[in-house]
């Protein structure tokens, strides 16, 4: 055989240096540009070619290819792309020792179309696959017999690019291609890429030069949760410095912000008098969200319009710079600040409406209107949510016991609608589910937070010193400020309500002693983080039946008498076989009363009126006439109850009361008039009763939700 190694080496090694001249020069020669997204990019990739199979390897050597390729990312498929190009390649081949030529080199020409597929598993690091399929045209140096042919060819392969800026990026290629009829091999390729910015750019402003002395730099932009779209028109969501590098003073600086479909119109961010020559500022960035970016499933990125607009020496100028902005799913957060679950309370939502009415239709009138109406709402909410079926199911991708401890992990929160379209969430869905149900019908709630966990709680709407006296489990409440919480652990559903208010209150003791608990009125937070609903149609919902819903609320309201009445009932008459006195006979029957069971508190008030005028009971079995709404009657003991005490407020308050509902007014004039010079406050809160108010709508409204709250003599 002919020895061609001296020729051909120095021929390929010619055909890689030109090719690595190429790739430096277009890595070098190319600006960066990194404001916007990229649909079209250019590839040139030389590298090197290894035949295969025993017969190719005894003929053919090591060989050089360079390829020139475009890529078309698909718009609303990032991961797909079109592609076409086409290959040079020079390879060396082997001739017989008895031949005629000295060396033979072979050239390829091979046009190609295909798909790719391109992942970033990394922050600039991407990876990626492609299949093409295209034709050769081979030709030798030689004129020699059969020296050209001509074929289908296929072309497959692996690769990985960094690009340390968006426009540009440098990665390895390996593939296999088959020369159908010719040969096959792999290229091992180190390449380079340039990825045109797309021209279609929104413009915020018209066509206003730009003011060339003015400099934009350290554009710094945080990712956008979309349930705080409402957030971020009085909170940065970024930051920027401009700085004027001229000489000539700057005036009537405006900076704007705008991103398109997610923002109705640009949105100012600072605006300044005057900025000196030579002299840097630096800018937060806000943006005035629409409801569109609720519609947002899924993470994506934006382009977002950075507008800075001037005056100077009396011309108008605009400088544009064009960002890429992350925009999260709809769902998305971090715990930084734990007040933000908040945002996801949806009270007005028709789903959580139609759930939260529906109950408490089906439990109205099952007990006395004499129990505290907030704890008789919540019990029967968790007793439906029971029966409804939604389960604690920790979500194995974002656990909130492990996210809440890594600040700037996002998060995964659901909607009150999808949890109850899903019948199932992790504690913080459960949570923000009972906090809706309970917001909707005007019932203030919190979120209680300690390491791994966050449930909630209610308020009772009484104040703390009212609190310790009507609950015989008083330690199981929380005390803050003016405010009696009582804790609910949101995952107990199927363990009752009164279990999961002794665990909801048990974990608060255990972690407030340590300084690891903390509780959010959602009220408060909604100052911060105001409430949203997603779009869409409602979710289709079927309730437990009353029948069942009933029966589990009167079950669980059983259970809590039995905890809270029951002991202190036996209590008190263990002290009336030691002495029958009025005062705990009193005392017995107002704890009858408080828990509705009237029957029992009238025969207690009874029993003490047969042995003497004792005060209270007189205005105590007053209060039981007019809940029962026997006005004449309960007019008739509060009279008398007046007779031995005139200047007792309560009184007063009572006669005005029960003379309201029998149209008395004259009387109601009387009394209240009286009670006003006696007791301000308490005459303020029953402001109804005044004869000089004179919206007799608000009047009726307030005395139809005061007329029943009574205030038992003790």
């Amino acid at each position: 055989m002919i020895n061609l190694n001296f020729g051909v080496n120095k021929m390929l090694k010619k055909f890689l240096l030109f090719s690595f001249f190429i790739l430096f020069t277009l890595f070098n020669v190319f600006p960066d540009k990194t404001e916007d997204e990229s649909y079209l990019s250019l590839h040139f990739i030389p590298g090197l070619s290894i035949p295969i199979g025993e017969k190719n390897t005894g003929t053919l050597s090591l060989g050089g290819d360079a390829s020139l390729l475009f890529r078309f990312t698909v718009p609303n498929l990032t991961f797909l792309s079109l592609e076409g190009g086409a290959g040079f390649g020079v390879v060396p081949v082997k001739l017989a020792e008895d031949s005629d030529y000295e060396s033979v080199m072979m050239y390829l020409l091979s046009p190609r179309i295909g798909v790719g597929v391109e992942f970033e598993v990394f922050p600039k690091f991407f990876a990626g696959a492609h299949l093409h399929g295209g034709y050769y045209y081979g030709f030798l140096d030689q004129d020699m017999p059969d020296n050209t042919g001509q074929n289908p060819l296929l072309h497959a392969g692996v690769g990985a690019e960094f690009r340390p800026v968006t426009s540009l990026g440098i990665g390895l290629d390996v593939s296999y291609r088959n020369f159908l009829g010719l040969y096959n091999d792999i290229v091992v390729s180190l390449g380079t890429s340039y990825h045109f910015q797309s021209s279609k750019r929104i413009q915020v402003l018209t066509d206003m030069k730009p003011y060339k002395e003015l400099s934009i730099k350290e554009v710094a932009l945080d990712p956008i949760f979309p349930v705080f779209f409402k957030y971020y028109d009085a909170n940065p969501i970024g930051k920027m410095t401009i700085k004027n590098n001229g000489k000539i003073p700057m005036e009537n600086v405006r900076v704007k912000v705008f991103i398109n479909k997610y923002m109705d119109n640009p949105k100012v961010c600072e605006e300044i008098e005057f900025l000196k020559g030579d002299t840097e500022y630096n800018v937060l960035l806000y943006a005035l969200f629409n409801e569109s970016v609720l519609s947002i499933t899924e993470s994506t990125k934006v382009q977002i319009n950075v507008v800075t607009e001037s005056t100077v020496a009396g011309k108008n100028y605009a400088n544009e710079s064009v960002q890429t902005i992350r925009l999260y799913s709809r769902n998305e957060t971090t715990w930084d600040d734990d007040r933000r679950a908040a945002a996801f309370v949806s009270l007005k939502d028709p789903t959580v409406l139609r759930f939260s009415k529906n109950v408490l239709s089906m439990v109205k009138n099952e007990v006395s209107s004499a129990m505290n109406q907030n704890f008789l709402a919540a019990l029967a909410f968790h007793s439906a949510l029971s029966l409804y079926g939604i389960s604690y199911v920790v979500d194995p991708s974002t656990p909130y016991e492990e996210f809440s401890e890594k600040k700037g992990v996002v998060d995964y929160l659901q909607f009150p609608s999808q949890t109850l379209d899903y019948k199932a969430g992790d504690c913080d869905d459960l949570s923000i589910l009972s906090c809706a149900l309970l917001e909707s019908v005007g019932i203030e709630t919190a979120f209680i937070t300690i390491p791994g966990h966050i449930y909630f709680a209610f308020s009772l709407d009484m104040p703390p010193s009212r609190a310790k006296r009507e609950f015989l489990s008083k330690d199981d409440l929380i005390y803050i400020e003016d405010k009696t919480w009582c804790p609910i652990e949101a995952t107990a559903l199927k363990e009752g309500f009164i279990q999961a208010w002794k665990t909801g209150a048990k974990e608060w003791r255990e972690n407030n002693g340590k300084n690891l608990a903390a509780l959010y009125p959602v009220r408060d937070a909604w100052k911060i983080y105001e409430a949203v609903g997603i779009t869409g149609d409602p979710v289709a919902i079927t309730l437990p039946t009353k029948n069942a819903v009933v029966e589990s609320f009167i079950n669980q309201i059983n259970q809590f008498l039995k905890m809270e009445l029951y002991p202190r009932v036996t209590e008190l008459e263990e002290e009336l076989k030691r002495s029958d006195s009025p005062r705990i006979r009193n005392t017995l029957g107002i704890l009858y009363a408080k828990y509705g069971i009237y029957d029992k508190a009238e025969e207690q008030f009874l029993k003490t009126l047969a042995k003497e005028e004792y005060l209270p009971a007189l205005v105590n079995m007053g209060n039981i006439s007019f809940l029962n709404k026997n006005y004449k009657k309960a007019k008739e003991y509060y009279e008398r109850a007046y007779k031995k005490g005139p200047d007792n407020a309560v009184i007063l308050l009572n006669l005005a009361k029960v003379n309201y509902e029998l149209s008395d007014y004259n009387n109601v004039k009387q009394y209240y008039n009286k009670l006003k010079k006696d007791n301000k406050e308490l005459a303020e809160q029953y402001s109804y009763l005044d004869p000089s108010m004179g919206d007799e709508l608000s009047r009726a409204s307030q005395a139809e939700e005061l007329k029943e709250d009574m205030i038992w003599s003790e």
